[in-house]
């Protein structure tokens, strides 16, 4: 089968959905025929991209334009919704040119993962493939005008999918049967190293330092933690606009030497195989890689309990984690003490746990529910 991603630019800098997407082009590549399909391109690739891949650019930056072409490109597009974060890149030429693009195509399937693009797919696309759109953010944190859209043209889809079952079934109740509503996650990258050993005295956490990661939420429950375990170090991973802040609160609760801000690194894996715990304190998270690569690593987990239900999909309380209430500063603390405080035994046996989740999330299990998911609507649609 011929697999098409099409991607607003595939080499650019990437973000979350291209880097998945480049990760899920490189496994399917083992089995099929998959195709990279950027609206803009040009130049050399910021990253590498994935061998076995072909690569497609409808747009070429570097290259000169017609009259036609800067006149389209200064009219709104009639397709893209307004709160596309892209909106401004969107035309009526951009129109013009995706609108030729799904028009051309025969046979096999065609993926997008960006709302604007799946709104393209959707309202330009034909029936002559199979077409799936995938929305990798949190149901709740789409504007109505966004959902109106799905809303409005989902049934045109062969397979709609979401990350987490919360959110599909959130679109389920939005557009009802009319199309097909999935989950599918995103997988993990496989452990390049050994797993932790579980014996130091170190917590983890990791993401940028904004509001909506709680890191502020996590010191202060570590100022309770702290008392308790005075012997144990949290390191917190990432950069942000709240580092000033955070290293303010850090002083006030008196935290300096068990609480750290360790800034951005690329070397994330072996700082968590060097940790016995990691913790989540986010306020709000679609799908958390982050808790997957702890996992991988062997870490058992605590973890807040955010809307959309991430976090509530990967871990099994009791079993490779612990769950807490949202925004539970105590509940969080608490869960913190009862994860520091179990005997070797345990740890190791939910360390253990979280090495089995992570493999069944893992980059080879996730591609290979695609491939089932693309051939059978393939079935579907030539029967």
């Amino acid at each position: 089968m011929r697999i098409r991603f099409l991607l607003h630019d595939v080499f650019g800098k990437a973000g979350g959905v291209k880097t998945v997407t480049l990760a899920l082009a490189r496994d399917l590549a083992q089995w099929h025929e998959v195709e990279l399909t950027s609206l803009y391109g040009g130049g050399n690739p910021v990253h590498a991209l994935p061998p076995g891949v072909s690569v497609r650019t409808l747009i070429d930056r570097n290259s000169a334009q017609s009259r036609v072409q800067r006149t389209l490109a200064h009219l709104p597009s009639q397709v893209i919704p307004g709160p596309e974060p892209r909106i401004k890149q969107y035309s009526a030429y951009t129109d013009l040119v995706l609108l030729r693009y799904l028009r051309s195509l025969r046979g096999g399937a065609v993926v997008t993962m960006q709302p604007g693009l799946n709104m393209a797919l959707a309202r330009l696309g034909t029936n002559k493939y199979v077409r799936v759109a995938q929305d990798h953010r949190p149901f709740i944190s789409r504007p109505q005008s966004t959902l109106s859209a799905y809303e409005k043209y989902a049934h045109r889809y062969d397979a709609f999918l979401a990350l987490t079952n919360e959110d599909s079934a959130h679109y389920r109740q939005l557009v009802g049967t009319r199309t097909r509503i999935e989950t599918m996650s995103n997988g993990a990258p496989p452990l390049t190293g050994n797993p932790s050993s579980l014996d130091s005295k170190v917590v983890v956490a990791a993401g940028r330092l904004e509001a909506s990661k709680g890191f502020d939420l996590l010191v202060r429950a570590w100022s309770v933690v702290a008392p308790v375990h005075p012997d144990w170090e949290l390191r917190i991973f990432g950069e942000g606009a709240q580092r000033q802040r955070l290293e303010r609160l850090i002083a006030q609760r008196g935290l300096e030497g068990q609480v750290r801000l360790m800034g951005f690194t690329k070397h994330l894996e072996s700082e968590m195989t060097a940790a016995s715990l990691f913790v989540l304190s986010s306020r709000m998270e679609g799908y958390p890689m982050v808790l997957l690569e702890a996992m991988g690593c062997g870490l058992p987990l605590v973890s807040t309990d955010c809307p959309a239900g991430g976090p509530r999909d990967i871990i099994t309380d009791g079993v490779n984690g612990f769950l807490v209430p949202n925004e539970d500063v105590t509940a969080l603390a608490d869960a913190i003490i009862r994860a520091i405080g179990l005997d070797a035994d345990t740890r190791k046996s939910m360390g253990g746990a979280a090495l089995v989740r992570a493999r069944d999330r893992s980059h080879l299990a996730v591609a290979q529910q695609w491939c089932a998911l693309l051939t059978e609507l393939a079935r579907n649609k030539r029967g």
